[in-house]
């Protein structure tokens, strides 16, 4: 018990209560012991009806269907499921054109298939714990053997009875608003501290407020450890319209920092491949920046994109957390994050081996607006050292410094922090 009120005292300042533990611990089990299917079917958007994508785990030997489960997929087609076993899992996705909610013969239709064509399950294993697939939907048909098992499986049961509701919405453009409640600052925090079940309940992806506008240039704002696009309000009420567009990432922040970093590129890229924009200019606060700068290495220098070149950061802990190191030595259950956060985690040492200057121009905010604080120290804003957010490789890769007499969140709104912000973005759209 002891230990426990350390913890929380600890971690205070960072996150939220300890109750959020036994919650923690439930969430974890879907990370840690289930598998990862990542995918999108590129023409779901020229369907003009609904597209589904499906995972069934199916024992061709025994023609049986032990497991399934099936989502409608957002704009974008991008999707992901969570399987409890890396056998024998097929993915399929169909174009719904009479409505019924089912596969119907004669439907535009795809099957993940092997190298020799042939309908085959996703390669999972116990090292490689994710796979991505991808498709386009065509004229064809479902192997008669996997409808046979599937319809003995239903049983005269609705697919609706039998899904297991592990798939998640990955959203690629999708209109919102940003006051819709799956926004919230409460569900920010459910992305922390059940990362797993938010992603499956919420969804993960890129936002408009508005239809796309080839005129204007896109903003892509990233919230922060459980934060949500809402901690962006002021800034994006103040965003000139005329001249951009806000785009906003909703992702759960307790997740793995690289795997949040890698959905993003996928989201962004395929963004670009439906818009031909011609920059994206990408905006981060706290931990945020940590994932978006893993982001930005991935598009840019990994990926060999050409539209990103600005980048500014708002408070981030290049240097890691204090908390997150206590988190994870003392903590009854470690959200996944803080093992990114912790100083001197495999993360932090080698976020920047692969330096942005010269390819994107990063413009580092701080803020120093310190407060006491027994497990930070002196100079700090409230949540973050600034000695964590002037990490010398992240001064060095930086083309600007600027820190403002803010704390950790009053920085988002802070005038003189949003002027400078608006003369960057202006000096970097043509």
């Amino acid at each position: 018990m002891k230990r426990a009120l350390l913890v929380c005292l600890a971690l205070l300042p960072f996150l939220t209560s300890c109750g959020n533990f036994r919650r923690l611990a439930g969430d974890l089990k879907v990370i840690d012991e289930e598998y990862r299917i990542y995918g999108v079917i590129r023409n779901a958007d020229t369907q003009k009806v609904p597209v589904y994508a499906g995972v069934v785990e199916w024992h061709r030997g025994d023609a049986r269907v032990y497991s399934g489960d099936r989502i409608e997929l957002p704009p974008g087609g991008a999707f992901a499921f969570s399987v409890k076993s890396p056998l024998h899992q097929h993915v399929v996705a169909f174009a719904d054109r009479n409505r019924s909610g089912t596969y119907d013969s004669g439907e535009p239709m795809w099957i993940h298939t092997g190298t020799d064509g042939k309908p085959s399950p996703v390669k999972l294993d116990g090292e490689h714990r994710a796979a991505k697939v991808d498709g386009q939907l065509s004229s064809g048909t479902i192997p008669r053997d996997l409808h046979d098992a599937m319809t003995a499986f239903l049983a005269g049961r609705s697919v609706n009875e039998v899904v297991t509701n592990h798939g998640v919405r990955l959203s690629v453009g999708e209109g919102a608003k940003l006051d819709e409640p799956r926004f919230a600052a409460t569900r920010g925090e459910d992305g922390l501290w059940t990362p797993a079940t938010m992603a499956i309940t919420s969804g993960f992806g890129i936002y408009f407020l508005e239809p796309y506008d080839p005129s204007r240039t896109p903003v892509l704002f990233i919230h922060g450890a459980a934060g949500s696009p809402q901690d962006w309000r002021f800034a994006m009420e103040r965003l000139d319209r005329q001249r951009y567009q806000a785009w906003f990432a909703f992702y759960p922040s307790g997740g793995r920092l690289d795997n949040s970093a890698e959905l993003l590129n996928q989201g962004v890229k395929l963004l670009h491949q439906r818009y031909e924009f011609r920059r994206l200019h990408v905006v981060a606060h706290s931990m945020g920046g940590l994932m978006a700068r893993r982001f930005v290495q991935k598009n840019v220098l990994e990926d060999r994109q050409k539209y990103i070149n600005t980048f500014i950061t708002f408070s981030s802990p290049w240097g890691g957390h204090e908390a997150a190191a206590a988190g994870v030595k003392w903590a009854p259950s470690v959200v996944p994050s803080w093992r990114d956060m912790e100083q001197g985690s495999s993360f932090l040492d080698h976020l920047f081996d692969q330096r942005l200057k010269g390819k994107v121009n990063h413009h580092l905010f701080y803020s120093h607006h310190s407060s006491r604080s027994f497990s930070m120290p002196a100079e700090n804003d409230g949540t973050v050292s600034v000695a964590s957010q002037l990490r010398p490789e992240a001064k060095d890769d930086a083309v600007s410094i600027q820190g403002y007499n803010e704390d950790h969140v009053s920085i988002l709104s802070a005038p003189a922090a949003l002027t400078r912000a608006k003369a960057v973005l202006d000096a970097a759209t043509p």
